[in-house]
């Protein structure tokens, strides 16, 4: 069996060949473990086993997790159909959760064209793909926002001068005692109640609209890592007012702000869309092998010689920088053994202070 510290001693070549080669043996097994998952479906050895569905003889008796059960079952659904499914399978042109999407809408007349078109799609273009071919006219649906009930939370603050525990005869009887407590508390205590008010709201949009909800979760990663829809909407609302609101632009107090060039990280708005349309707004980072990274998510400028080893510090032109995605940024480092970069890192205080190196993009 292979372990970690087996991995360890492998150098970087290998291990990405024998990575490939387990990839290959795993798709074989899924494809055999979906063949075995289909005759026992035929047969109804499950029911023998004493389970009541094949679902459950799975989830309780090999501890499938429930999403996994159910791809496995979906897939072997549509094998019994078509068996040639699981040669394509076991070669990764088709996969389990584009199988487990079809399965509803596979026949024995459209199987083979549909199995056709699903060929090396991802989930999103096999549920994009489904739409367009088994999709039902919409009924039309009025905008709603409502507002959910208040939520009050009430928290008490105590004044520390206001109980004087010495003074309380602890000797007397407990009907004695308990009055004097609470009306000690009551005297002391001061109520604070918050209220916090949540509003749900609906609406029907196009495709349009959805690839843009996308594309700003990818430009926001780095602001909003968990890409909640509240956000980005709140996000996207406050930068429409900044530029539309009359009273915003009468109330907002405009800051000029002059920026030595010779002895900053700061990069002008100007540079920063240079580099942007330059680098195609992705990461340009090139594997040993030319491949290429053309990541758009959790992007960041990147000095070509690290500011930490005073990389041309008085130049403020585009060549100076590049757009990388974090985790190559990471691996650079590690690669370069940038102890100074280290120091500088942790002299900072980590990543709360990296604004000046992280690609704001939303202010592109």
């Amino acid at each position: 069996m292979i372990t970690l510290k087996s991995l360890i001693k492998i150098s970087h070549e290998q291990l990405l060949k024998d990575f490939s080669g387990v990839v290959l043996r795993e798709r074989e097994v899924i494809s055999e473990v979906v063949a075995f998952i289909a005759e026992i479906r035929k047969r109804k050895l499950y029911a023998e086993a004493g389970y009541s569905s094949l679902f459950s003889f799975l989830t309780e008796k090999y501890r499938y997790s429930e999403g996994a059960a159910y791809r496995r079952i979906q897939a072997a659904k549509v094998v019994q159909l078509f068996p040639e499914v699981l040669e394509h399978l076991s070669h990764g042109s088709l996969t389990l959760i584009s199988l487990s999407l079809i399965e509803s809408h596979v026949t024995q007349e459209n199987g083979k064209e549909l199995i056709h078109q699903i060929f090396g799609k991802k989930k999103e273009e096999v549920e994009y793909l489904l739409s367009t071919l088994f999709s039902k006219e919409e009924p039309k649906t009025k905008d709603k926002i409502r507002r959910l009930p208040v939520i009050k939370k009430e928290s008490q603050h105590f004044h520390s001068e206001g109980i004087k525990l010495g003074t309380l005869d602890f000797s007397q009887k407990e009907p004695e005692i308990f009055p004097t407590i609470s009306q000690a508390l009551s005297d002391t205590a001061s109520s604070k109640v918050q209220e916090i008010r949540k509003v749900k709201i609906e609406f029907v949009a196009d495709e349009k609209v959805a690839r843009l909800i996308e594309r700003a979760k990818e430009l926001l990663r780095h602001k909003y890592p968990h890409g909640k829809l509240e956000d980005l909407v709140r996000e996207a609302f406050e930068l429409l007012l900044e530029k539309k609101d009359p009273t915003r632009k009468i109330n907002r107090n405009e800051v000029v702000r002059k920026i030595s060039q010779s002895a900053t990280r700061h990069v002008p708005e100007r540079v920063k869309r240079e580099i942007w349309q330059r680098d195609h707004g992705q990461c340009t980072f090139v594997s040993q092998e030319g491949k290429s990274c053309e990541s758009k998510e959790f992007l960041q400028l990147d000095h070509i010689r690290p500011w930490a080893l005073g990389g041309l510090r008085r130049h403020l032109g585009k060549k100076r920088y590049r757009i990388i995605r974090q985790s190559h940024w990471n691996y650079c480092i590690i690669l370069n053994n940038y102890e100074k970069m280290a120091m500088v890192w942790n002299g900072l205080g980590g990543a709360g202070n990296r604004c000046e190196l992280c690609f704001q993009v939303s202010s592109v």
